[in-house]
């Protein structure tokens, strides 16, 4: 196509064709007569060819022009797609994520991206669980777009949100500590303990908290996710501190029988939203970005909500 010919003149064209008349043309773009008759004499001289004939009952389309046409419909509707697109990439309503994921959040995290979805039907994801220090490398290096991680590490080259969750103790069905309101540290000496590791932050706290009080852990049982955990008390092997995200999502099962108690002293678990400080991140992604934030503020407002009542009760 000649490079001197516009989508305005494209558009003039078609509705020369659509309306049957220049004038009737003129009329519905708004525009004066001896605009659109420049503009059509302007397009046959770019193309190098009759476009419309006069005649007794108004403009007659050329042969060549009928051929034309075609292609020009075709054209203007890629151009409104590419508009429609353009203007979903600056919305953020288009594009595709790369998220990467711990294993801990690996339950919630798919609700959470399938409710953005949900509202942006043009979005594609890739949605991946690594460990977190994983995570964290591949967002820092701009591979993920986003990550959710645990207590990230790599400072300098993300950007960071955090959240810190209180951690609850839960009990097997059946224990006697089943009957008190609160679980302490001294609640738990001698009894059967499932972990995450001895390297796991929860782990560290209350091997912290033992060592202050000066009791013995009898740890029974070491596992490398909170829901693994949850099934080995649900299935009455021992005591452990669970996470509120996990609790909540692990209670929503008919089938768990499970006790949950505020821990004392306080044990936190904490997990963050980050991005890469270095690379720019889409709109699309910023997008995400705040939908996800908000989901992460309201469950932290109603687990603190939670954990003020169960202090009062």
């Amino acid at each position: 196509m000649n490079p001197k010919v516009n989508a305005k003149q494209l558009h003039i064209f078609q509705e020369v064709i659509r309306s049957g008349s220049i004038s009737k043309a003129a009329r519905r773009l708004g525009l004066t007569q001896p605009a659109v008759s420049t503009a059509i004499a302007n397009l046959e001289s770019d193309m190098g060819f009759m476009l419309f004939r006069r005649n007794h009952y108004g403009t007659e389309m050329t042969a060549e022009a009928k051929s034309f046409s075609e292609g020009v419909e075709r054209a203007l509707k890629a151009l409104n797609n590419l508009e429609e697109l353009a203007s979903d990439l600056k919305h953020g309503r288009t594009g595709k994520l790369q998220i990467g994921c711990m294993p801990g959040m690996a339950t919630l995290a798919p609700a959470m991206v399938a409710a953005f979805m949900g509202h942006n039907p043009g979005v594609k994801l890739s949605l991946q669980t690594f460990p977190s220090g994983k995570v964290e490398e591949w967002v820092a290096g701009g591979h993920f777009d986003l990550g959710i991680v645990e207590k990230p590490q790599a400072k300098n080259e993300l950007e960071i949100w955090p959240y810190r969750f209180r951690m609850l103790c839960a009990l097997p069905a059946g224990s006697p500590l089943a009957e008190r309101r609160e679980i302490t540290i001294d609640d738990l000496e001698g009894r059967p303990l499932i972990t995450l590791g001895d390297g796991h932050q929860s782990t560290m706290q209350l091997r912290s908290l033992a060592h202050r009080h000066n009791l013995a852990l009898n740890v029974v049982a070491e596992t490398q996710l909170f829901p693994s955990a949850m099934g080995l008390v649900d299935a009455g092997v021992g005591y452990t501190l669970i996470d509120p995200i996990t609790a909540m999502e692990y209670g929503k099962r008919h089938d768990c029988s499970v006790v949950l108690r505020p821990f004392a002293p306080r044990v936190e678990f904490e997990v963050a939203i980050i991005l890469p400080r270095f690379h720019l991140t889409s709109r699309l992604c910023q997008r995400f970005h705040a939908a996800l934030k908000a989901e992460f503020d309201a469950m932290a407002a109603r687990f603190a909500s939670a954990g003020q009542e169960a202090e009062r009760n």
